[in-house]
């Protein structure tokens, strides 16, 4: 999966959500993580600087354009960081491996994303659990409907993102158990914490 142009004008695409609070989504996200941490698809690194000094992180991403950028921005992390090119569907990791697996704004590009969930619960220890931000499908009928008009033009063009994806579906059909959610008030954005399938 290459995507040079992606790579190129993601940050510049991404930059006034993260002004208007998707940088505070971040910090929220990754806040407190203590231990071994893997983040996969961490596409140009916008997670990097927001990781706690607490945190070892190892970051996955399939797309070199993307993991270019990110190496950029691994001086801005306070915690130590090492990344990887590497296919979520095939982690190059022992099981077991990490406290704790994060994954922002890429379950709806990983094509199959009940396959890669799994090789997540693979690399968690027993007791740990996977973070997510994602943006889903709508609870809004109208949202949900009009995301379902642009998604085939969408997919095209962001890197064949699912911008309807019912996400929480997704993580039940891989057996994760989420305990932890919230949902911004359209619906269409959720963050939360769920526990790998025993």
């Amino acid at each position: 999966m290459h995507h040079p142009t992606l790579a190129r004008f993601y940050d510049t695409f991404l930059w006034p959500g993260e002004r208007l609070g998707m940088a505070a989504q971040r910090d929220r996200l990754v806040g407190g993580l203590v231990g071994r941490v893997l983040e996969v698809a961490v596409g140009t690194g916008l997670n990097l600087p927001h990781y706690p000094a607490t945190v070892s992180l190892d970051a996955v991403e399939i797309d070199p354009h993307m993991l270019r950028k990110a190496r950029r921005r691994v001086p801005q992390a306070i915690c130590e960081v090492r990344l990887h090119e590497a296919d979520v569907h095939r982690l190059p990791f022992r099981d077991g491996t990490f406290d704790h697996v994060v994954v922002s704004l890429a379950l709806c590009t990983i094509p199959d994303p009940v396959e890669a969930l799994g090789e997540m619960a693979r690399v968690i220890r027993p007791g740990g659990d996977l973070r997510l931000l994602e943006h889903v499908r709508s609870a809004s009928p109208g949202r949900s409907r009009w995301q379902g008009r642009i998604a085939p033009v969408w997919s095209r063009v962001a890197g064949g993102c699912r911008i309807d994806q019912d996400t929480e579906s997704v993580l039940a059909a891989a057996g994760y158990t989420i305990v932890d959610i919230w949902r911004s008030n359209g619906g269409g954005m959720i963050q939360g914490v769920a526990r790998p399938p025993a």
